[in-house]
């Protein structure tokens, strides 16, 4: 360690590495975020594709009958 960080105080090397923790953990939540959110998109287009072909097969029995 101290051949990265040199002669830094304790305190200081405690506050670097605290504040590297923290901007990854962010970062980690960013991330989730986003797939959370792309999935949440992806669930709604299906669900809406879903209802439109439910409503054609009701269409095409009510013609077949």
């Amino acid at each position: 360690m101290q051949t990265l960080f040199g002669k830094m105080p304790i305190e200081q090397l405690n506050a670097v590495q605290s504040t590297t923790g923290k901007s990854k953990n962010i970062n980690t939540i960013l991330i989730l975020g986003g797939v959370a959110v792309a999935l949440g998109i992806t669930a709604y287009i299906l669900y809406e594709q879903n209802l439109e072909l439910k409503s054609k097969i009701v269409l095409l029995k009510t013609d077949v009958d």
